[in-house]
């Protein structure tokens, strides 16, 4: 996202920069992309401690 979007932008407010953040989703969700995982269940070590990071949720309104 950083190379596609934020690179070069300047912004007035935090609130401004999550405004386009939150655009730039919605521009990349509008088409959906299909993924095919090379990853079997099997090779996934359930054991590992995984930390997700996320940005506040937008409430629609």
């Amino acid at each position: 996202m950083t190379k596609q979007m934020l690179r070069g932008i300047r912004v007035n407010s935090k609130e401004e920069l999550s405004e386009r953040i939150y655009r730039y989703f919605d521009e990349v969700n509008e088409e959906s992309v299909v993924i095919h995982w090379k990853y079997n269940l099997d090779d996934i070590d359930v054991s590992e401690e995984v930390i997700v990071d996320t940005l506040p949720i937008k409430k629609s309104g």
